[in-house]
Protein backbone atom coordinates (compact mmCIF):
# COMPACT_ATOMS: atom_id res chain seq x y z
CA UNK A 1 0.00 0.00 0.00
CA UNK A 2 2.82 2.57 -0.74
CA UNK A 3 0.97 5.70 -3.02
CA UNK A 4 2.90 6.22 -6.24
CA UNK A 5 1.89 9.04 -7.73
CA UNK A 6 1.43 8.43 -11.52
CA UNK A 7 1.91 11.69 -14.04
CA UNK A 8 2.10 10.65 -17.76
CA UNK A 9 1.03 11.21 -21.05
CA UNK A 10 -1.96 8.87 -22.09
CA UNK A 11 0.21 5.71 -23.75
CA UNK A 12 1.23 2.21 -22.92
CA UNK A 13 3.28 2.95 -20.63
CA UNK A 14 0.94 4.73 -18.68
CA UNK A 15 -1.32 1.51 -18.76
CA UNK A 16 1.77 -0.39 -17.69
CA UNK A 17 2.54 1.76 -15.20
CA UNK A 18 -1.07 1.34 -13.58
CA UNK A 19 -0.92 -2.25 -13.84
CA UNK A 20 3.08 -2.43 -12.46
CA UNK A 21 1.91 -0.30 -9.36
CA UNK A 22 -1.27 -2.69 -8.38
CA UNK A 23 0.63 -6.00 -9.19
CA UNK A 24 3.62 -4.65 -6.78
CA UNK A 25 1.04 -4.40 -3.88
CA UNK A 26 1.35 -0.48 -4.29
CA UNK A 27 -1.70 1.64 -5.01
CA UNK A 28 -1.31 4.67 -7.49
CA UNK A 29 -2.45 8.15 -6.89
CA UNK A 30 -3.45 9.64 -10.68
CA UNK A 31 -2.21 12.97 -11.30
CA UNK A 32 -3.58 15.38 -14.59
CA UNK A 33 -0.18 17.51 -15.65
CA UNK A 34 -2.94 20.18 -16.81
CA UNK A 35 -3.84 20.49 -12.90
CA UNK A 36 -2.77 23.51 -11.22
CA UNK A 37 1.33 23.23 -9.45
CA UNK A 38 -0.40 23.76 -6.16
CA UNK A 39 -3.35 21.48 -6.49
CA UNK A 40 -0.63 18.93 -7.37
CA UNK A 41 1.54 19.56 -4.51
CA UNK A 42 -1.00 19.42 -2.58
CA UNK A 43 -2.34 16.05 -3.60
CA UNK A 44 1.55 14.48 -3.07
CA UNK A 45 1.84 16.07 0.08
CA UNK A 46 -1.36 14.79 1.47
CA UNK A 47 -1.14 11.45 -0.19
CA UNK A 48 2.37 10.91 1.33
CA UNK A 49 3.33 9.51 -2.46
CA UNK A 50 6.85 7.68 -2.09
CA UNK A 51 7.48 7.33 -5.66
CA UNK A 52 6.53 9.62 -8.63
CA UNK A 53 6.40 7.64 -12.15
CA UNK A 54 6.70 10.42 -14.64
CA UNK A 55 7.40 10.97 -18.63
CA UNK A 56 9.61 13.58 -19.66
CA UNK A 57 6.90 16.16 -20.57
CA UNK A 58 5.27 15.82 -17.40
CA UNK A 59 7.56 15.89 -15.29
CA UNK A 60 8.34 19.36 -15.86
CA UNK A 61 5.14 20.18 -14.38
CA UNK A 62 5.34 18.54 -11.50
CA UNK A 63 6.19 21.00 -8.35
CA UNK A 64 8.76 20.45 -5.97
CA UNK A 65 7.74 17.25 -3.52
CA UNK A 66 9.59 14.55 -1.17
CA UNK A 67 9.22 10.96 -3.66
CA UNK A 68 11.25 9.83 -5.67
CA UNK A 69 11.13 10.59 -9.40
CA UNK A 70 11.18 7.95 -11.77
CA UNK A 71 10.74 8.45 -15.70
CA UNK A 72 8.75 5.75 -17.53
CA UNK A 73 10.30 7.15 -20.97
CA UNK A 74 14.11 7.03 -19.91
CA UNK A 75 15.93 4.24 -21.76
CA UNK A 76 17.21 1.80 -19.46
CA UNK A 77 15.14 3.17 -16.62
CA UNK A 78 13.94 -0.21 -15.09
CA UNK A 79 17.49 -1.99 -16.44
CA UNK A 80 18.78 -2.33 -12.87
CA UNK A 81 15.45 -3.86 -11.99
CA UNK A 82 14.72 -7.77 -11.56
CA UNK A 83 12.41 -9.36 -14.45
CA UNK A 84 11.61 -12.00 -11.92
CA UNK A 85 7.61 -11.75 -11.06
CA UNK A 86 6.86 -10.52 -7.92
CA UNK A 87 4.94 -13.02 -5.75
CA UNK A 88 3.14 -10.38 -3.69
CA UNK A 89 -0.37 -11.58 -1.81
CA UNK A 90 -2.67 -8.18 -2.24
CA UNK A 91 -6.27 -8.66 0.14
CA UNK A 92 -9.11 -7.38 -1.04
CA UNK A 93 -9.32 -5.02 1.19
CA UNK A 94 -5.79 -3.68 0.37
CA UNK A 95 -6.25 -0.35 -1.50
CA UNK A 96 -5.78 -0.21 -5.39
CA UNK A 97 -5.79 3.52 -6.15
CA UNK A 98 -6.66 6.72 -4.65
CA UNK A 99 -7.98 9.47 -6.24
CA UNK A 100 -8.72 13.22 -5.35
CA UNK A 101 -11.91 14.76 -5.76
CA UNK A 102 -12.66 18.48 -5.63
CA UNK A 103 -14.41 18.11 -2.72
CA UNK A 104 -17.45 20.77 -2.14
CA UNK A 105 -15.14 23.09 0.17
CA UNK A 106 -12.57 23.27 -2.67
CA UNK A 107 -10.12 21.77 -1.06
CA UNK A 108 -9.69 18.34 -2.86
CA UNK A 109 -10.11 15.00 -1.01
CA UNK A 110 -8.87 11.57 -1.18
CA UNK A 111 -11.53 8.77 -2.04
CA UNK A 112 -9.81 5.71 -1.15
CA UNK A 113 -10.63 2.51 -3.15
CA UNK A 114 -9.70 -1.30 -2.22
CA UNK A 115 -8.86 -4.38 -4.95
CA UNK A 116 -12.24 -5.82 -3.88
CA UNK A 117 -14.46 -3.12 -5.53
CA UNK A 118 -12.28 -3.14 -8.18
CA UNK A 119 -12.12 -7.03 -8.58
CA UNK A 120 -16.23 -6.99 -8.32
CA UNK A 121 -16.63 -4.04 -10.91
CA UNK A 122 -14.40 -6.24 -13.25
CA UNK A 123 -16.68 -9.65 -12.68
CA UNK A 124 -19.62 -7.32 -13.29
CA UNK A 125 -18.75 -6.15 -16.50
CA UNK A 126 -17.90 -9.81 -17.68
CA UNK A 127 -21.38 -10.52 -17.07
CA UNK A 128 -22.98 -7.59 -19.07
CA UNK A 129 -20.63 -7.11 -21.74
CA UNK A 130 -19.63 -9.40 -24.04
CA UNK A 131 -16.55 -10.83 -25.25
CA UNK A 132 -16.67 -8.77 -29.01
CA UNK A 133 -17.56 -5.78 -26.81
CA UNK A 134 -14.52 -6.21 -24.93
CA UNK A 135 -12.45 -6.56 -28.29
CA UNK A 136 -12.29 -2.74 -28.35
CA UNK A 137 -13.03 -0.32 -25.68
CA UNK A 138 -12.11 3.43 -26.09
CA UNK A 139 -9.82 4.60 -23.37
CA UNK A 140 -10.39 8.25 -23.57
CA UNK A 141 -10.95 9.49 -20.22
CA UNK A 142 -8.29 11.04 -17.61
CA UNK A 143 -7.24 8.60 -15.27
CA UNK A 144 -8.06 10.79 -12.40
CA UNK A 145 -11.93 9.81 -12.85
CA UNK A 146 -13.36 6.38 -12.12
CA UNK A 147 -14.76 6.20 -15.64
CA UNK A 148 -10.55 4.67 -16.92
CA UNK A 149 -11.16 2.03 -14.33
CA UNK A 150 -13.49 0.39 -16.59
CA UNK A 151 -12.08 1.50 -19.55
CA UNK A 152 -8.71 0.02 -19.21
CA UNK A 153 -8.94 -2.73 -16.30
CA UNK A 154 -12.21 -4.45 -17.80
CA UNK A 155 -10.86 -5.19 -20.85
CA UNK A 156 -7.30 -5.77 -20.03
CA UNK A 157 -9.07 -8.41 -17.25
CA UNK A 158 -11.45 -9.78 -19.69
CA UNK A 159 -8.80 -11.00 -22.73
CA UNK A 160 -10.36 -7.46 -24.46
CA UNK A 161 -8.38 -4.79 -26.28
CA UNK A 162 -7.82 -1.06 -25.30
CA UNK A 163 -7.71 1.83 -27.33
CA UNK A 164 -6.12 4.78 -26.04
CA UNK A 165 -7.10 8.05 -27.16
CA UNK A 166 -6.45 11.66 -25.28
CA UNK A 167 -10.23 12.54 -25.50
CA UNK A 168 -13.41 11.24 -26.46
CA UNK A 169 -13.26 13.73 -29.55
CA UNK A 170 -10.59 12.52 -30.99
CA UNK A 171 -12.18 9.22 -31.78
CA UNK A 172 -12.77 10.21 -35.70
CA UNK A 173 -8.96 10.48 -35.81
CA UNK A 174 -7.48 7.78 -34.43
CA UNK A 175 -5.48 5.08 -36.82
CA UNK A 176 -7.91 2.18 -34.50
CA UNK A 177 -11.00 4.05 -35.09
CA UNK A 178 -12.94 1.17 -36.90
CA UNK A 179 -11.59 -1.27 -34.09
CA UNK A 180 -13.87 0.53 -31.31
CA UNK A 181 -16.52 -1.62 -30.03
CA UNK A 182 -17.59 -0.11 -26.84
CA UNK A 183 -17.68 3.70 -25.80
CA UNK A 184 -18.54 4.17 -22.22
CA UNK A 185 -18.09 8.38 -21.71
CA UNK A 186 -19.54 11.27 -20.53
CA UNK A 187 -23.33 12.28 -22.57
CA UNK A 188 -21.72 15.96 -23.59
CA UNK A 189 -18.85 13.85 -25.25
CA UNK A 190 -20.97 10.91 -26.49
CA UNK A 191 -23.91 13.60 -27.46
CA UNK A 192 -21.24 15.91 -29.70
CA UNK A 193 -19.61 12.73 -31.49
CA UNK A 194 -23.23 11.53 -32.53
CA UNK A 195 -24.33 15.38 -33.73
CA UNK A 196 -20.86 15.19 -35.83
CA UNK A 197 -21.66 11.73 -37.10
CA UNK A 198 -18.24 10.76 -35.70
CA UNK A 199 -19.49 6.78 -34.24
CA UNK A 200 -18.11 4.49 -36.47
CA UNK A 201 -19.91 1.71 -37.78
CA UNK A 202 -17.78 -0.88 -35.89
CA UNK A 203 -19.01 0.27 -32.52
CA UNK A 204 -21.69 -2.07 -30.39
CA UNK A 205 -22.40 -0.23 -27.11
Amino acid sequence: ETPVAVSAERSVELATALLAILKAGALYVPLDPAYPSERIEFILDDAKAAIVLADSRTAASLPHHAGRTVFLDEPGAFAHESDESLEIEVDPRNLAYLIYTSGSTGRPKGVAIEHGSVAALVRWAGQVFSAEELDGVLAATSICFDLSVFELFVPLCLSGRVILAENALELPSLAAVNQVRLINTVPSAMAELVWLGAIPASVRT
